[in-house]
């Protein structure tokens, strides 16, 4: 196997290293491909992957397309048009931008509704942290509190907005500053270590539909691609789907079928309906739940002027009609 030194550090197997290519190389391999330039020129495509977007996230949905596997060009795209590219590369953008909104909305009202249920088990503030602390493993504990050392200190990682704060409490946190000084994670392991230390089940169960909130939120505050995923082959979820979940799905005449348990299996679907699911649990106001469903029901109707999900095979049509029915049981209907 041959190996590139660079830095000291050995990279990689030469055979795998490519080239980067122009934009108009990128467009001669995508037509090799059997990607299509009928609805989108080629000098447009050449702009677009210059200007506006790049090759990798541009051309991530390919996975949702068939291929061809015998006749002339095996191998190959079948209807797929470089326009389906960049519309559902575009549809990407504007459902990651309205889940981060709500992924960001339930982290807030999950904060408030653990305050709440502190109270109503007249806990101590200061005392329920640091058991909570001390019920970690050393290693768990030890980062968190590195994390906040760090940025409540002097030095460069001083944090601008929470440092002070942090500062102010290092000598021990009282739960309502803990939760305002610490990522979604650690909200996430106390609300699971809440439920263990007050026997609650409805608890536990929320505990698993955040863990899922929490993953969706890091991935589209990292601007990672979602739609692209919306496919039988994509990763599966290694659990089933939240009891919590599954249960209001029932009730709201989402039947426990085929169809819904293969949905549900697909890891990004699962996280959105945790997420979706949360926005009508967990944001008590009326009109934070209208704000998201206004913003989703847009994302569907830009979606559906696209064009795209109109020459889109069944397969990725069916994705996006299952998401648009978990907007409509958890959010448009208000029960």
């Amino acid at each position: 196997m041959e190996h590139v030194k660079m830095g000291g550090k050995m990279v990689g197997d030469m055979r795998l290293r490519k080239p980067m290519l122009t934009a108009e190389q990128l467009v001669e391999h995508l037509k090799s491909r059997g990607v299509a330039f009928e609805l989108c020129s080629e000098q447009d495509a050449v702009a677009y992957l210059s200007d506006v977007n790049n090759y990798l996230r541009a051309a991530a949905y390919r996975k949702l397309y068939f291929r061809q596997v015998d006749g002339d060009n095996p191998g190959d795209y079948v209807n797929l048009d470089f326009k389906d590219l960049v519309e559902l590369s575009a549809i990407d953008r504007r459902l990651r931008e309205t889940l981060l909104s709500a992924t960001i909305d339930v982290e807030h009202f999950a904060k408030v509704r653990l305050l709440r249920m502190y109270e109503e088990h007249n806990e101590d503030g200061y005392a329920i942290v640091s058991d909570y602390l001390a019920s970690i493993s050393s290693k768990q504990r030890a980062r968190i509190e590195g994390a906040l050392k760090a940025r409540g200190g002097d030095g460069r990682a001083h944090d601008e907005y929470s440092g002070d704060l942090i500062a102010h409490y290092a000598s021990g946190y009282p739960i309502w500053v803990f939760l305002e000084v610490t990522e979604f994670g650690v909200l996430v392991d106390l609300w699971r270590y809440c439920a263990g230390r007050w026997n609650e089940q409805e608890m536990r169960d929320e505990h698993y539909v955040l863990k899922s909130v929490k993953a969706l939120r890091n991935a589209c505050a990292h601007n990672s691609l979602i739609v692209n995923g919306f496919s039988i082959s994509a990763e599966r979820a290694g659990y089933q789907a939240s009891r919590a979940v599954t249960t209001s799905l029932s009730e709201h005449g989402m039947t426990k079928t085929k169809s819904r348990r293969a949905k549900l299996r697909n890891l990004r679907v699962a996280q959105i309906a945790a997420t979706l699911y949360s926005v009508r649990e967990f944001c008590t106001r009326e009109s934070t739940r209208e704000r998201h469903a206004a913003r989703l029901a847009e994302v569907r109707r830009y979606a559906e002027g696209c064009g795209v999900l109109s020459r889109a095979n069944d397969g990725i049509v069916s994705f996006f009609d299952f998401i648009w029915r978990l907007v409509d049981i958890w959010l448009s209907n208000g029960s």
